[in-house]
């Protein structure tokens, strides 16, 4: 009797792996479904997943909660470097294909799987990253994609179950809505151009602006070295009773979009080489970013600050374009560890129909109240230098550009 070959499916219970284990698993395949948790499960989905998975035909389903990790290993160090592609998109759902894509191959190994599989596209740049983490950790193992291999539609994968009685909601007909920790990502025909804006209803948690509350709400939040420990309410109110970094990830996440925070289009190069655009929410990620980058200020030098924008934003790139193995990337997080040694401190924040903004900060490692302390206070005057000094420093200041004005207009 020949035994039946075995593949392992990262399985979301969406269009596209929905498709691509009923067309496994009529070609003869004995299909395992991998649902890797990473922010994207919400209450009783999870159990939601795994009926799907044995309604298409899994012969087995394997949930892995790997919240913990990717924040350990991929969102601390985004947060650290402040990291928003092209200033603005913090990766959403492109930085947690690695550990998705890790613990895909974690379970192929434990059952003993000959493939794995994913229903990525070819037109856009998941399918590179599942790749490329999938062929450095079991280069042993075949890699099966067949929505990037048939090039197939929406319309024929929703033609396909449906032609076979099943369920396929308009929504997942439509749009592409990949959600994480980080963020959520939402594809359709809306972002296939460059005019037209996603409709409300293609959102899935964030408030409109105009539907947020009339009136903000402040937080303060702790960082200790960089990573948040705490996020209350003026009067120390946690925001949540967990005090792992990722569920305060997750209660910023809920808070911020009531308030209408998160929302965006990105527009970008893929590491494919075309153009893409995407719509994104992420109001949590926003908010710590905002909030680090203001405790930075009060901190870290200038030189400090330029340099690490310039490293932290490689990093963030190359981790975007699934170079997460090479050997510099270590480099990058070692710096980014060392320039968080001072960055220790509470920032307040008011989140309002939209906007996110710093109202203070305050820090042990103050170079404002060092400042202060030492009798400089910008504007009044300081302790430091007399008057014949700040006058002499400002002319030596000037004597470059005197120079270079010089020598562009020798006639004068």
């Amino acid at each position: 009797m020949t035994t039946k070959r075995k593949i392992v499916l990262a399985f979301s219970g969406g269009l596209d792996t929905s498709y691509a284990l009923v067309a496994f698993r009529e070609a003869g395949w004995d299909v395992v479904t991998a649902n890797i948790d990473t922010g994207g499960l919400h209450s009783g989905e999870g159990e939601a997943v795994k009926a799907r998975a044995e309604e298409l035909g899994a012969v087995e389903h394997h949930i892995v909660d790997a919240r913990a990790e990717l924040y350990d290993r991929v969102i601390t160090y985004a947060i650290k470097a402040n990291y928003l592609r092209n200033g603005a998109y913090p990766s959403c759902v492109g930085a947690e294909r690695l550990i998705q894509a890790e613990k895909v191959v974690e379970v192929a190994l434990k059952v003993g799987a000959d493939a794995v599989a994913h229903g990525s596209t070819g037109a856009g740049a998941d399918h590179v990253r599942y790749d490329a983490v999938i062929r450095a950790l079991a280069p042993q193992l075949e890699i099966v994609t067949p929505i990037r291999d048939e090039r197939l539609t929406r319309e024929e994968e929703t033609d396909f179950l449906r032609g076979r009685g099943y369920e396929v909601s308009e929504k997942v007909k439509k749009y592409s809505i990949n959600e994480g920790l980080i963020g959520t990502s939402i594809g359709g025909e809306e972002t296939y151009g460059s005019w037209e804006y996603l409709p409300e209803d293609a959102w899935t948690y964030t408030r409109s602006i105009d539907a947020a509350p009339a009136t903000g709400v402040e937080l303060q939040l702790t960082f200790d070295k960089g990573q948040v420990v705490s996020a209350t309410t003026p009067d120390g109110k946690p925001l949540t009773e967990d005090t792992e970094n990722f569920a305060i990830l997750q209660a910023l996440n809920e808070l911020g979009g009531e308030h209408g925070i998160g929302r965006g289009i990105h527009m970008g190069s893929t590491m494919v080489g075309n153009l893409a655009r995407v719509g994104f929410e992420a109001p949590g990620m926003l908010i710590l970013i905002a909030a680090h980058r203001e405790l930075e200020k009060l901190v870290l030098s200038n030189r400090q600050q330029a340099t690490k924008a310039t490293l932290g934003n490689t990093y963030g790139d190359m981790l975007h374009e699934a170079m997460y193995f090479d050997p510099i990337m270590d480099d990058f997080r070692a710096f980014l560890d060392s320039s968080q040694t001072r960055v220790t401190g509470t920032v307040r924040v008011l989140l309002h129909k939209g906007n996110i903004v710093p109202l203070g900060s305050k820090s042990p490692y103050s170079l404002l109240d060092a400042a202060t302390r030492s009798g400089v206070v910008y504007g009044h005057g300081s302790s430091l230098w007399t008057g014949e000094q700040a006058r002499a420093f400002a002319h030596m200041y000037s004597v470059p550009g005197a120079i270079a004005r010089a020598a562009a207009n020798p006639a004068n």
